[in-house]
């Protein structure tokens, strides 16, 4: 009774084992696929990146053009503004360009500007004592500490997440692994003729006798 198994096992290998071309074509084109999606993928990752990269950028180069702006404003004039009380002005503006900064206007600041006090009675900006060729000697230095000032806000936490990227690839990658196991399991054709069947048959027809 067992050998009459075997034959029928051996029948199966016979007409069985061989994996079907179709099959094997899905598995590659699903490979493929896959593969390419990887590719769409990472190409997007790119484009985020240098997309932020650019704002960012540009967010530099704004905020550097304004704080400038600002600095030079308090070293060369008495700002107001409509609606603002002029402590609170004092104090946010000296907020906004940061201690390096604003100990440099306070030693450039033009002769005849007056001090400027925050909420509190403390000194903001000191009056002014300087003239316009110191002012014109320092700029370059100006400018650096403003570029380091918005270097520095610059560092806050504001880059576009792209682990969600990342997790997509790495799950991809796995999926093209386990096709890739079953590929190859697949690629592993037992077969046997019919006459090495018909002789392992009579062998065991041989041993049950």
């Amino acid at each position: 009774m067992k050998a009459a198994h075997v034959v029928v096992a051996l029948s199966l290998v016979c007409l069985g084992c061989t994996t079907p071309p179709e099959v094997k074509q899905a598995l590659l084109a699903k490979d493929q696929g896959y593969a390419e999606n990887q590719r769409l993928m990472q190409q997007y990752r790119e484009l985020v990146s240098q997309v932020t990269q650019r704002h960012q950028q540009w967010y530099r180069y704004l905020q550097t053009r304004l704080k400038l702006n600002l600095a030079l404003q308090w070293a060369t004039t008495n700002p107001t503004v409509t609606g603002v009380g002029e402590a609170d002005l004092a104090k946010d503006d000296a907020d906004l360009l940061g201690p390096d900064v604003m100990t440099l206007i306070n030693e450039i600041r033009l002769k005849n500007l007056p001090e400027r006090k925050g909420p509190n009675g403390q000194l903001v900006f000191s009056t002014g004592a300087g003239d316009m060729n110191t002012l014109l000697q320092k700029l370059p230095d100006l400018v650096g500490r403003v570029e380091r000032r918005v270097g520095k806000d610059s560092q806050a936490p504001s880059d576009v997440d792209l682990m969600a990227f990342d997790h997509y690839r790495t799950n991809v990658e796995a999926l093209r692994r386990i096709n890739a196991v079953i590929k190859q399991y697949l690629d592993i054709d037992v077969t046997l003729s019919r006459d090495e069947v018909r002789s392992l048959t009579d062998e065991l027809r041989t041993l049950r006798r």
